[in-house]
């Protein structure tokens, strides 16, 4: 099994997709970013072969997913940021 890598850990790695490292900036910084005067970050992902929208990053290392695409909050599973794949600040499906 590979060694666990926290979601901080992606926000310095510039190997990572930019809209990774933003969202997660954002997500984990205090208040959850809300104190910045700027819009939370969109970030969608692949996850077992559908588009899931990333909602939150935990203090844990994992992120919050869900499978409604237009929701903000709330999510449907918590999984290891490296379990997705194909990151983007937009989806290209419809609900």
């Amino acid at each position: 099994m590979d060694e666990f890598k926290h979601c901080d850990d992606y926000i310095d790695d510039e190997a990572a997709p930019h809209c990774l490292r933003e969202f997660l900036d954002y997500a984990r910084s205090p208040a959850h970013g809300a104190n910045r005067g700027t819009a939370k970050p969109t970030l969608f992902a692949d996850y077992k072969g559908k588009q899931v929208r990333i909602v939150m990053a935990s203090r844990f290392g994992d992120v919050g997913i869900t499978s409604a695409l237009g929701a903000e909050y709330g999510y449907d599973r918590r999984v290891a940021v490296a379990d997705l794949t194909g990151f983007s600040p937009t989806t290209t499906n419809k609900e």
